[in-house]
């Protein structure tokens, strides 16, 4: 088995099979339950996050939400004022969530500051979460949470938007926005992040270097 850690790899010219492994890999749903989900935001992508948090929500995997997102965010393109966290608190309402149920962060413009500030909201014991969030975003936050809260066991909950899935970015071209431009830049993002120390430096299984 080819291995190689984040670190290592060499990021120009990067193939598809080397993009999916890095995004995609090692990110299956352990089926697991827990007290809190995060639901990470993105503008465009709000409809498809709630959805499946809810759908989480109303199974007993999780029983508390926490939104995240501001108004800065890249996603943003229509530069709406309204916080990507209350556009999902609302949305959620309404599909049936309880209100005493959602908490919120909105004033994180990055995975980063979603990750600390959601955080703060939590009990200082805590120990299992659930993170929910698009497949090709899955591989950054867990490897924020593994560099930053190495003891805490983290459920991946994926949320599928039908084009940038495992199975299906690289059916699209490379025009901004869509499935391939999402999972090359996640790729090269994870390199970059793991060669600067900002993120756990993950082994990628089943790694084939160009020679």
């Amino acid at each position: 088995m080819n291995e190689m850690k984040l670190s290592q790899i060499n990021d120009e010219n990067l193939t598809d099979e080397q993009i999916n492994n890095i995004v995609y890999s090692e990110i299956g749903d352990d089926g697991l339950s827990s007290e809190y989900g995060f639901t990470f935001g993105n503008s465009m992508l709000i409809n498809e996050r709630v959805k499946t948090t809810v759908d989480a929500y109303k199974e007993g995997r999780i029983k508390k939400i926490i939104f995240m997102g501001g108004t800065n965010g890249v996603s943003n393109q229509d530069n709406s004022l309204i916080p990507e966290a209350i556009k999902m608190k609302e949305l959620a309402l309404s599909q049936g969530v309880k209100e005493e149920d959602i908490l919120i962060d909105d004033s994180s413009n990055n995975t980063f500051e979603n990750i600390e500030n959601a955080m703060k909201l939590l009990p200082s014991n805590i120990n299992h979460i659930s993170i929910i969030t698009s497949e090709f975003h899955l591989k950054r936050c867990y490897a924020i949470l593994k560099k930053n809260y190495p003891d805490i066991l983290v459920t991946l909950i994926s949320s599928k938007d039908g084009f940038s899935d495992k199975d299906n970015w690289f059916l699209s071209d490379n025009s901004w926005n869509s499935g391939r431009s999402l999972a090359t830049y996640e790729a090269n993002l994870l390199i970059k992040y793991a060669k600067e120390g900002k993120i756990d430096d993950l082994e990628i299984k089943e790694f084939k270097k160009i020679l």
